[in-house]
């Protein structure tokens, strides 16, 4: 692993109190890394994508979003610790909602100037946002380094959703170490990754199965008429099944014979 841990050096004062995963990592103190890809769930307002960003600020990112080292990135100290196993010489932050701000840095001289895989004369502002999104991956994800991708989902389809899983495994085996914070059960799957689940206990290790993404997703395209029923009037099911619970029981007042 390049980054072997995380810990909480401070906690903020700003917003980032409030939120459930500093609370979680000041009282683990220490949180260990065992695979490449890891993988972070939980409902919205638990703090995934402001934990990604303090870790990639104190890896040199921009909690905007970029790579590692950009001149025109202002770092403000990070109240979460990185450590690494060695020196991190490539580090890059993608972030959904940031996404335009990304695109405008990647379009700028500098950055057009030194690409080294797309084309200079592609314009990734000119591109549709699952376009775009993996012409900065192929640019940014590039061997041994860390890339932290929070919601990278957003915009993209499930064929490219997919896609993207096949990019992170072939990052992977450069050499990469892969964070993700996302709501998506098919990046989920993407191959050796642990998932850890911020919830009301912490940080806790999940398999595949046991994310909330997945099942809620299963038990939809199992019966998406049913689900979208339940939703739409939970007390529905609730009648129907006292109704027929009374059917069952009695016929004009009397009891069913056996």
């Amino acid at each position: 692993m390049l980054v072997d841990a995380i810990r909480l050096k401070s906690m903020p004062r700003d917003y980032r109190r409030s939120l459930p995963a500093f609370d979680y990592l000041a009282d683990l103190r220490r949180f260990s890394f065992t695979r490449p890809v890891t993988i972070f769930v939980g409902d919205n307002g638990i703090g995934k994508s402001s934990l990604l960003a303090a870790m990639a600020t104190d890896l040199g990112c921009s909690p905007k979003g970029g790579r590692m080292g950009d001149p025109e990135a202002i770092l403000p100290v990070s109240p979460v610790a990185c450590e690494c196993t060695e020196l991190i010489q490539r580090a890059y932050f993608l972030r959904a909602e940031t996404h335009e701000y990304l695109l405008s840095r990647e379009q700028s001289p500098e950055e057009t100037g030194g690409r080294s895989t797309l084309p200079t004369q592609v314009d990734v502002q000119a591109r549709s946002h699952g376009e775009s999104v993996f012409d900065v991956l192929y640019e940014r994800v590039d061997g041994a380094g860390v890339y932290i991708l929070d919601e990278p989902e957003s915009g993209l389809s499930v064929v490219r959703q997919l896609a993207l899983i096949a990019e992170i495994a072939q990052a992977v085996d450069r050499g990469a170490q892969v964070f993700i914070a996302t709501h998506s059960p098919i990046l989920l799957g993407c191959p050796n990754a642990d998932i850890v689940e911020l919830n009301d206990t912490g940080f806790q290790r999940i398999s595949f199965d046991e994310a909330e993404a997945v099942a809620a997703t299963r038990e939809f395209l199992e019966d998406p008429e049913g689900t979208i029923n339940f939703i739409l009037d939970p007390d529905a099911e609730d009648a129907e099944a006292e109704d027929a619970e009374a059917a069952d029981t009695t016929v004009d007042g009397a009891e069913r014979p056996e």
